[in-house]
């Protein structure tokens, strides 16, 4: 049997083979990027093969590279596990969540979910729905709240309810565009936050569709996006339920009176890969309850 004189290499190695970058696994191991390749060198050198290989896009495992790493990332959770256990401490356990999704549902419920697990510590991430996009997700988050249509392969979802959709204004917006039918958006400004298949979809929906030459714009977040449409620098799209407290104060308007069923929705995302600790599978199924009880 092989044996590792050092098993810092190994740690070293499963973060160079998750970040693909020696500069990167370095600042991630609070080391230095000299260390992290003796590192590596040596346990190539203790095993004697090449476990990556140079590319246009940085490191890559070989064959044999890959191999280990997916015996490393289990052994090292089970190690984990194991401490979490032994030292019989409170477990962390990250959510990554959408900044809307988070403030406007999740908020509302946190002292519940402290009180369903109290042993463990949960962290509140944000993302701008870029947690499917993430290149090792594991490393930012356990699981988390992603809106969109699903279909992610490198992740199990599970939608969490249908929504509507509903178009919204400011009073003041619509007044000067004289927005009283679908057909009227092709005229209005389409804010939004990542692309435009929520607004064809919705036209659609309405009968109509959108210009080649559509004014539109993008924003960082819905949060960002929620303010400029009370602002009046255009017309958004949210689902129905966001929107509520603004519809009925009458800072923004639904001009056609009407929402309408959407193939988009959140949904609760979880990597594939080895399985979630016992303490993130309880994080997880709270959230899942929870979900249920509003579609309820």
């Amino acid at each position: 049997m092989v044996r590792i004189r050092n098993i810092n290499s190994i740690y070293v190695f499963d973060s160079v083979a998750r970040f693909g970058s020696v500069t990167k696994a370095a600042h991630f191991c609070g080391s230095t990027q000299s260390s992290v390749s003796y590192h590596i060198k040596k346990l190539e050198a203790d095993l004697g093969v090449a476990l990556f290989r140079r590319s246009a896009h940085g490191l890559e495992l070989t064959e044999e590279g890959a191999r280990l790493a997916s015996h490393v990332e289990s052994g090292l959770r089970q190690i984990g596990q194991g401490i979490e256990q032994v030292a019989q401490r409170h477990a962390v356990v990250r959510v990554a969540l959408v900044p809307m999704f988070a403030s406007r549902f999740v908020s509302a419920h946190i002292s519940q979910l402290q009180q369903s697990c109290p042993d463990v510590e949960v962290v509140l991430l944000n993302h701008n729905n870029s947690f499917v996009d993430v290149p090792d997700p594991r490393s930012f988050a356990d699981f988390g709240i992603q809106w969109g249509r699903g279909g992610w392969p490198k992740f199990h979802a599970v939608k969490l309810w249908n929504e509507r959709l509903v178009a919204v204004c400011s009073p003041e917006y619509r007044k000067r565009l004289a927005i009283e039918q679908p057909s009227d958006v092709q005229r209005c400004t389409l804010l939004h936050v990542d692309d435009k298949r929520m607004w064809a979809e919705w036209m659609e929906r309405c009968g109509a569709s959108l210009r080649p030459d559509q004014s539109s714009m993008m924003l960082e977040d819905r949060h960002f996006q929620l303010s400029s449409t009370i602002n009046g620098l255009g017309i958004s799209l949210f689902a129905e339920w966001l929107v509520q407290g603004e519809l009925a104060s009458g800072a923004l308007v639904n001009p056609f009176g009407q929402s309408y069923p959407t193939s988009f929705s959140y949904h609760l995302v979880t990597p594939k890969g080895p399985p979630l600790t016992p303490s993130s599978k309880r994080v997880r199924d709270w959230f899942l309850r929870l979900a249920g009880d509003r579609a309820r």
